[in-house]
């Protein structure tokens, strides 16, 4: 506890006369601010005071009236109470009556209903309103059920034949190439609340996608192509479980598109044609895909691309070396004696065909390696490397065939050429000269002048 002769002794003793003075006038500040905040909290709770005081005297005003109110309240609402129950009273049976009256009134309604429903389908049919003749017919299916065997047997037999006939309608749109998918859908989805069997034609629709898709293997066209993307989305609407049929059908139909293509390989097409036949598959397989997926046709036709562009190459070769390969046999088959002129002539011609005719294969072959569409860009690297390997193999078998020609070769297989035999008895030396000739043109000039030309194309 705070002890005030104990404070004062201790502060005498250890402050002068001059700090007591302060602590004096610093005291007398805090004293006065004190009686300040003192009488400011004074006058405040004094003013709360009073006005609790006047609040307190309106309550006991109000209480006062509010009870007088209350019981001329509760008499009137007891005066409601009665009077309420003397109208229920009264108006019971009349209420009763109000009801059945109701309820005869939308049972004719129905009724009436039933008997012009043969009328109404046949109206919607005139305005080819077929959901609404389908939702009246499914609505009156109920009581054609519990009563049409008596009373409403007429109105059934005409709404059947009605009903037929919207059921042929649906049919006729569903088969029609010329409606919209969702025309062709909204048709299926009411022959399936009419409890119609659409497995049935399920199957008549594929097999008339089997024979457009026929169709568009002999004459494909883009229009085509783009019917079919839409007629395989219409499916997966129409038909959610027909995804992996669709996914048979799109690779039937691509194989056999690119079975074409290998077919036109056996003769020879220039690089420009293959690229529109195999650019015109890839942008097909791309439409196709955005539908259905699953089928990863553009992975199809990436990997068959690849190998028909790798037989392209091989085949182009091997045209080069059966042409260069018919200005030797032609001479060194003659039965003639070879003249020298003849033979020099038929060298020069070799060495044009072979100079030539490689620096035409890497112009050619320049189509593919720059390309610049998303197909040859995933296979740029690949056919580089078989340009390269196709040319060197191509040197080796004409250097076996040479050798052949010279007569120095007899092991010579058709597997690493596809040019026949020769069999020559006695091979002229003028023929021998002329073959190291070419092979000497060969090395020195056309390598090097088609490693140049490669090295810059590539």
């Amino acid at each position: 506890s705070f002890n005030p002769d104990v404070y004062m002794d201790v502060l005498v003793q250890q402050s002068n006369l001059e700090a007591l003075l302060q602590r004096h006038v610093k005291m007398a500040a805090e004293i006065k601010n004190l009686d300040t905040d003192l009488q400011m909290l004074v006058y405040e709770n004094y003013n709360k005071f009073i006005s609790a005081t006047d609040t307190i005297k309106r309550m006991k005003t109000n209480i006062a009236g509010m009870e007088t109110n209350m019981e001329q309240l509760l008499s009137k609402i007891t005066s409601v109470q009665s009077r309420s129950d003397t109208v229920n009273t009264s108006l019971f049976n009349k209420r009763e009556n109000i009801e059945k009256l109701h309820r005869t009134r939308n049972l004719l309604r129905k009724v009436q209903f039933i008997y012009d429903l043969p009328t109404r389908l046949n109206k919607c049919i005139k305005a080819e309103a077929y959901a609404d003749a389908v939702r009246f017919f499914t609505g009156a299916k109920p009581i054609f059920e519990a009563y049409g065997d008596t009373s409403f047997q007429d109105c059934k037999k005409a709404s059947e034949e009605a009903m037929d006939l919207v059921i042929q309608q649906l049919q006729a749109k569903l088969y029609s190439d010329s409606e919209p998918i969702e025309a062709r859908a909204e048709a299926v989805v009411l022959l399936k609340q009419l409890n119609f069997p659409v497995n049935n034609l399920k199957s008549n629709l594929l097999e008339k996608l089997e024979d457009c898709l026929l169709n568009l293997q002999t004459e494909p066209t883009q229009a085509s192509v783009g019917d079919i993307s839409k007629t395989f989305r219409a499916y997966l609407i129409i038909f959610p479980d027909s995804e992996s049929r669709l996914i048979e059908l799109a690779h039937a139909l691509f194989t056999n598109r690119y079975e074409t293509v290998r077919g036109a390989l056996k003769e020879r097409i220039p690089s420009t044609d293959l690229l529109a036949m195999l650019r015109g598959l890839w942008e097909d397989a791309t439409a196709i895909d955005e539908v259905i997926s699953e089928a990863a046709l553009p992975a199809f036709s990436l990997e068959t691309t690849r190998d028909i562009i790798k037989q392209h190459i091989a085949t182009a070769f091997l045209h080069l070396q059966n042409e260069i390969s018919d200005v030797l046999v032609t001479h060194s088959t003659s039965n003639e004696k070879l003249e020298e002129s003849q033979l020099q002539t038929a060298m020069e011609k070799s060495k044009i065909k072979v100079s030539q005719g490689c620096i035409d294969l890497l112009q050619e072959f320049r189509h593919l390696i720059d390309g610049n569409t998303e197909l040859l860009v995933k296979l740029k690297d690949l056919i580089i490397d078989w340009v390269q390997e196709g040319f060197q193999d191509f040197f080796q078998k004409l250097d076996g065939h040479f050798h052949l020609l010279s007569g120095r070769s007899t092991g010579f297989s058709q597997e690493s050429s596809t040019v026949d035999f020769v069999q020559i008895d006695k091979v002229p030396t003028v023929l021998v000269l002329m073959l190291a000739q070419l092979c000497v043109f060969i090395e020195q000039t056309t390598i090097p002048k088609v490693t140049e030309v490669y090295i810059f194309t590539c």
